[in-house]
């Protein structure tokens, strides 16, 4: 009979515990929530321009990998509207890829451009809303 309490009582105690676990008010923590998690953007330059998918993202940290489909080396550089959110690459060379990693602010229209002699039509990226938190999300590095 005692051994059944002890059971029954750490079977108990336990349920307790683990319910109290992993609960934290974000206004606890001490640097606030996580940033939303990063999202893939896919770029093209061709002869006709440069495309860009998707065009309309939410605010927040983003990696845009750049595929040069034409057949001389290019430059690309995203720049925010007011000109001061500039993120560049080196010269990505024919076939070949690059990334950038930039940050958008909320409500703003940057533009994915190529630099050189002959540059092409840029690419026009809105963003909307700034994403959710990640807090939620598991294995995140």
């Amino acid at each position: 009979m005692a051994r059944r309490s002890i059971v029954v009582l750490t079977a108990g105690l336990s349920v307790v515990g683990l319910t109290a676990c992993g609960r934290i008010d974000p206004k606890d923590k001490p640097s606030g929530s996580r940033p939303p998690a990063q999202i893939m953007l896919s770029a093209a330059i061709t002869d006709r321009g440069v495309d860009i998918s998707p065009a309309r993202v939410g605010g927040g940290p983003v990696r845009i990998v750049i595929s040069n489909q034409t057949k001389r080396n290019l430059r690309t550089t995203l720049v925010g509207a007011s000109g001061e959110d500039r993120r560049g690459t080196n010269a990505i060379a024919p076939g070949q890829v690059a990334a950038i990693q930039a940050t958008l602010r909320e409500g703003s229209t940057y533009r994915l451009r190529t630099a050189g002699a002959n540059p092409v039509r840029p690419a026009v990226l809105r963003v909307g809303n700034q994403r959710k938190s990640s807090d939620d999300e598991l294995l995140l590095p």
